[in-house]
């Protein structure tokens, strides 16, 4: 048993690490009043339990979602003085947390799990959710691993390609399939790339027209790639440009 390297983020910034402690709280509470004073409780034990299985449940879809971290978000939002956030300007952690959790699911959804290390299209060991990142050969990890690996990659990607946006205004969801890009072909070249440029321009649409020149792999044109690219321009680049 390992330690996971990004252990102390997951622990601090995990939505699903938060729910269960908040669990293990309310089903405590009721026997430890119960044992110092039981007369004190007042309440039926049994609400401090379905409360309880309630956020145990909700623990649940949590830890399948990447965020941004529960400190950053509450700092996010706390920094919105709005009172509402604009869904096509990104402004602040919060709108970031916003461009990750769009991203994230479309970007599980076309890379798949595996559980055990192969080699991709282009010959790199690969595993969970098309993690590169120091993988070798006949590696193993669980769900739970490859949850966390998808978390802190589309975190990491996402600073990296942040640094490239000069615009404060792109949409979050040109963001988002800027994202899921740099996710499957490096943040590099999606900093240096036209697709960016045009977004830094104010030029929307046609930054999201620039997707379908990404779909070749090996040195040849991939349909999974084009299926890919046309998927990701219709449910994250152009939503709510219209």
């Amino acid at each position: 048993m390992k330690l996971l390297p990004n252990w102390k983020s997951v622990l601090t910034g995990s939505w699903s690490v938060w729910l269960i402690a908040l669990a293990c709280l309310l089903s405590a509470v009721p026997v430890f009043v119960s044992i110092v004073s039981p007369g004190l409780l007042g309440v039926d034990p049994l609400l401090f339990a379905t409360a309880a299985a309630v956020v145990n449940a909700l623990a649940i879809p949590a830890r399948l979602i990447a965020q941004a971290g529960l400190t950053e978000a509450i700092k996010g939002f706390r920094r919105n003085q709005s009172g509402a956030m604009r869904r096509r300007t990104a402004v602040g952690l919060g709108a970031g947390a916003l461009v990750i959790s769009m991203a994230t699911p479309f970007i599980a959804k076309w890379e798949g799990v595996r559980f055990e290390a192969y080699r991709d299209i282009v010959g790199v060991p690969t595993i969970c959710f098309g993690d590169t990142h120091g993988v070798k050969m006949g590696q193993r990890a669980s769900m739970s691993e490859c949850v966390d690996r998808l978390e802190a990659d589309v975190q990491m990607f996402y600073s990296e390609i942040g640094r490239c946006m000069t615009n404060p205004g792109i949409p979050v969801g040109v963001q988002a399939s800027m994202l899921e890009l740099a996710f499957n072909v490096g943040s590099g070249p999606v900093c240096r790339s036209t697709m960016m440029r045009l977004a830094n321009a104010g030029q929307y649409k046609r930054a999201c027209n620039e997707l379908h020149r990404w779909v070749r792999a090996g040195g040849k044109r991939v349909r999974g790639l084009e299926n890919r690219r046309a998927d990701s321009k219709r449910a994250l680049c152009m939503d709510g440009l219209s």
